[in-house]
């Protein structure tokens, strides 16, 4: 069965394509040439009759053809466009598969401040592996069911930040923080824990970082339950208004994507990832 229903194209523009890209980055088009990138994908997927599989991060033109490989029982993927669609392509017979689901036009041009942001995140996506399916692996039990928050912070000369902001909601207690540094060009080490004494009446709860980068702070309670999953930009205080400006501004647009499926704090996380590079460190 093929699945792409006349009510999800209205909604949700469930159509999808592919276009390779030849380096591991991409430039900054101007609008007028804007398109989209694969966010998701399980299953081989293909271009225009192309051999090669795409991977996470490649464009995706207005008019491509999308094709799946005969190998597995059902294929997925799922496009992102930078007009705030999001769009979902599944197939589960070889036949239906061939056949392809075609791009649609992106209406209207993102602004470019939208589409460089938009480029840096696919940037960030085609570093991923080959093999990858999605930005991130997929939480399952009590860690899937923790808040979600990013947020910029300046690192004060003591190696410190501070995460009150992410804490608004958070009950008077005391926690125990898991801080480990994220970004796919970090080695893996294991997280250091600390105390947090949290009063709801607090504007400061520092957290040791050690400098600037990016940071996957968890936060649980005494009963071990994770509650807090917060994604921090550490940087220069005189990086700061910058750096908290553009998140700002991705997360404003992007919560207008939301309704159409888009994953927020994902993309959001991403987004922080591509500052490495940018933000001084």
């Amino acid at each position: 069965m093929k699945r792409i229903s006349l009510l999800a194209l209205l909604v949700t523009g469930v159509v999808s394509g592919a276009l390779l890209i030849g380096g591991p980055t991409v430039a900054v088009a101007a609008p007028s040439e804007a398109s989209g990138m694969v966010w998701e994908k399980h299953g081989d997927w293909h271009l225009n009759g192309s051999t090669s599989a795409l991977r996470l991060g490649e464009a995706i033109p207005p008019g491509g053809l999308l094709t799946a490989g005969a190998e597995g029982p059902s294929h997925s993927i799922v496009i992102l466009l930078p007009d705030g669609r999001r769009m979902l392509c599944e197939c589960y017979e070889a036949k239906l598969c061939s056949q392809g689901f075609r791009v649609p036009a992106i209406t209207p041009q993102p602004e470019p401040a939208v589409w460089e942001m938009f480029v840096a995140v696919r940037n960030v996506l085609l570093l991923r592996p080959a093999t990858a399916e999605t930005a991130f692996p997929t939480l399952a039990g009590r860690e899937s069911m923790a808040v979600n928050s990013e947020m910029v912070a300046a690192v004060i000369p003591q190696g410190e930040i501070s995460i009150a902001p992410a804490l608004r909601a958070l009950p008077s207690g005391q926690y125990t923080l898991r801080v480990s540094q994220d970004g796919q060009s970090t080695v893996p080490t294991a997280p250091a824990v600390q105390t947090l004494d949290w009063s709801a009446a607090q504007k400061v709860a520092q957290v040791r970082v050690g400098g600037p980068g990016l940071y996957r702070i968890r936060l649980s309670d005494q009963a071990y339950v994770q509650r807090f999953d917060i994604e921090v930009l550490a940087t220069s205080p005189a990086s700061l208004a910058a750096e908290t400006a553009g998140l700002k501004m991705v997360r404003e647009t992007t919560l207008k994507w939301t309704h159409e499926g888009w994953p927020l704090h994902d993309f959001l996380r991403v987004y922080l990832e591509s500052r490495l590079s940018v933000s001084p460190q």
